[in-house]
């Protein structure tokens, strides 16, 4: 009797569906309560595996590469797009076409369904309320990437090292939009104005409320979320006029891993997260400021390939970084 107990109980254990893992270098703050609450809704366990700032979707992009023969995630939801689509073309991303995706722009869909974008980020260029002690008027010197390179502004610029997050995509996105010869140049440039390379988007913007810095190129999430002793920072869109190259648009991304014992409830998972409800909250929280399902961008965005961004991304990152750090 003893032994079929223990017997019942062992079965029942091994029928238990394991819990979901979901990769995300979406910031724990805003990724936590989404996930907690589609738990709640579905009683579908997820265990959340965030990066960390140094890293942030490279560091999970490497994990999955790693785990490529044993996957250890059902889903990744990435706070950029770029390393999402080396991912799929790696053929570590699985092709689903999720209903929740239908009023989504067809930009913001890959062609195989292999992700699907959520939620839009922008780059933009934080400045600290110390700036007026120079008795300029912020909007006349920051409306430009270019204005960084100034003389007046040497050694108050910071950027995060582009070796992850969305500096990356961004300084690829110069490199696809200039060609190598022109970018090259502005990142010299940057560099001989003494700009100050740092750890993330959250460090520059701390930096600048702070008053350290007088300005930094961050993410429009990281400016609108930076308080310091009270004090916070404005932002602005740099190259918003219409001959100009615009500013980056940065998507989150979701997916499907691809693995042999896909579970029928990460599609749950990926229906939530690209619902409309799911990217009012992310916009709500001020981490997105921008739908996709939009019919368009409301501010001045680069006209790139993003495709093609990502290709150039490997071989742009460790050229911009040297440059940058003076290699």
């Amino acid at each position: 009797m003893v032994f079929i107990l223990t017997l019942f109980a062992v079965v029942s254990c091994s029928s238990k569906p394991r819990e979901l893992v979901l990769y995300t270098s979406v910031d724990e703050p805003y990724a936590r309560p989404i996930v907690d609450q589609f738990t709640h809704d579905t009683g579908i366990a997820v265990k959340l595996v965030t990066d960390t700032e140094a890293t942030k979707s490279v560091g999970l992009a490497e994990r999955l590469r790693a785990e490529k023969q044993r996957p250890r995630c059902d889903v990744f939801w990435g706070n950029e797009i770029f390393n999402t689509v080396l991912l799929a073309d790696e053929g570590l991303l699985a092709p689903y076409d999720s209903p929740s995706a239908k009023d989504i722009r067809r930009l913001f869909r890959d062609k195989q369904n292999r992700w699907t974008a959520i939620g839009i980020r922008a780059r933009v260029i934080a400045l600290s309320d110390q700036i007026n002690t120079i008795h300029i008027h912020p909007e006349l010197l920051a409306r430009h990437m270019s204005d960084l390179t100034a003389p007046m502004f040497k050694g108050q610029v910071a950027i995060a090292r582009p070796t992850a997050g969305t500096t990356g995509g961004q300084v690829a996105a110069l490199y696809a939009l200039w060609g190598e010869q022109q970018a090259d140049a502005y990142f010299h440039a940057l560099h001989d104005n003494g700009i100050v390379v740092l750890g993330g988007n959250s460090e520059v913007a701390n930096q600048v409320a702070i008053g350290n810095i007088l300005i930094g190129v961050t993410d429009n999430d990281d400016a609108a979320n930076t308080r310091v002793n009270g004090r916070g920072i404005h932002s602005v869109l740099p190259d918003q006029k219409p001959d100009e190259i615009g500013t980056l648009a940065v998507p989150t991304t979701v997916s499907l891993v691809q693995r042999d014992d896909l579970d029928p409830r990460a599609k749950q998972l990926v229906d939530y997260l690209l619902s409309a409800a799911i990217e009012q909250k992310l916009i709500d929280v001020k981490f997105a400021g921008w739908s996709v399902r939009a019919p368009e961008t409301s501010f001045h965005a680069m006209n790139i390939d993003y495709a093609e961004v990502a290709k150039i991304m490997p071989q742009a990152i460790p050229r911009a970084t040297a440059i940058l750090e003076g290699h």
